[in-house]
């Protein structure tokens, strides 16, 4: 590893001492007690351990201080000869700057160095002869490819799946297709038929269309349904309007919090704004609280930097500049760094806030960030 690596990505760094009985020291009351990254090194500047810490002085000492008298394995402090740290108050930009570390740090092997939580995705082909929702964990991403996503499980993507099935009367048995079987889901009328010829291929693309514009926007084709069973209804056809309203209460289940971020993956814009440094002005003995602030997509993620709240304009001025400036097109890393932005997406409680961009509001945030 390159020294020169180190020190680009790391703020600070701290030697050891011998003292005079030859034992290796740190001056570990130096160090920060915030949050960040710490990186431990041998005195050939090679990588020992890459660690994320709530507090980089107390992980330090305990780091330092552990004894491997079970194993084989040398003490840390013993073959140490170097400590670099970045302070990171905000969770989400410590978590970022960590991956971004590990791959630089690691090169080939960082694999093998961090943890990812993948989300999962459910994509259809419009070029296919039929096309067919799948669930999986890698989309290809190709201009053919529409995506929904991401979903915190694979349950809750096969769920999601099977509820466009029943409303849109979805072709399910792919082996079907191609003999021109009919299968059980056609004969209870629970599929429009595709398989069998009963409508032509292109009609049944128009029906996917469809399908995936309700995956990616529930209420809008909720709202439409009810205003085709509230006209059924005047026009006394009652069996349509029946059967619109059981349409309806089965859209209703794409509107649990297991698909809050759910969306036309090409489409979705976050804002991610949480607290960060605390900061002293000039001429003014109090300190006075910054905000990290990220625009982001599955295809990139901008940090804006920390900001103070003077001026709520301005934020909202840098955050609708990085809405526009977000990259539209895929790298073959795109999805891997995505990962992180869903992990927070989906936890209990994320730290910060984490807002659709089509319903960002900064004064909303103000009172949250209070």
């Amino acid at each position: 590893m390159e020294k020169k690596i180190a020190t680009e990505i790391f703020d600070f760094a701290t030697e050891s001492t011998e003292d005079t009985e030859g034992k290796t020291n740190f001056n570990i009351s130096d160090l920060p007690s915030s949050a960040g990254l710490v990186f431990f090194t041998d005195n050939q500047g090679q990588p020992i351990a890459l660690l994320t810490t709530a507090n980089i002085r107390r992980t330090v000492k305990n780091k330092l201080a552990e004894q491997q008298e079970k194993t084989k394995r040398a003490d840390l402090k013993s073959i140490t000869a170097k400590i670099y740290y970045k302070v990171c108050v905000c969770k989400f930009r410590l978590a970022i700057t960590h991956y971004d570390a590990v791959k630089r740090l690691f090169a080939k092997n960082y694999n093998d160095y961090i943890t990812l939580v993948w989300p999962w995705y459910v994509t259809v082909n419009v070029n296919d002869k039929i096309p067919f929702f799948t669930v999986t964990k890698k989309p290809a991403l190709k201009d053919a490819e529409k995506i929904l996503g991401p979903f915190p499980t694979q349950k809750s993507a096969a769920g999601f799946v099977n509820v466009l099935e029943d409303v849109y009367k979805l072709c399910r048995k792919r082996e079907h297709v191609n003999n021109g079987r009919s299968c059980p889901y056609m004969q209870m009328d629970a599929c429009v038929g595709v398989c069998a010829g009963k409508i032509s291929t292109d009609d049944y693309k128009k029906i996917i269309e469809q399908a995936f514009d309700a995956g990616a926007e529930p209420e809008k084709a909720i709202e439409n349904f009810q205003t085709e069973m509230q006209k059924a209804a005047k026009e006394l056809q009652f069996e349509k309007a029946a059967a619109l309203k059981k349409r309806i209460d089965k859209l209703a289940a794409l509107k649990k919090p297991a698909y809050k971020w759910t969306r036309d993956l090409r489409k979705l814009k976050i804002v991610h704004i949480d607290k960060s440094f605390k900061i002293k002005e000039q001429g003014s003995k109090k300190k006075k609280q910054t905000f990290a602030v990220f625009v982001m997509n599955a295809f990139g993620i901008i940090d804006a930097g920390d900001l103070v709240w003077d001026n709520p304009d301005v934020i909202k001025s840098i955050v609708n500049k990085g809405l526009e400036e977000l990259p539209t097109e895929a790298d073959e890393n795109t999805l891997e760094k995505f990962s992180i932005v869903t992990y927070f997406l989906y936890r209990s409680k994320p730290p910060g806030e984490w807002v659709d961009n089509l319903k960002f509001q900064i004064e909303d945030l103000k009172f949250g960030m209070a």
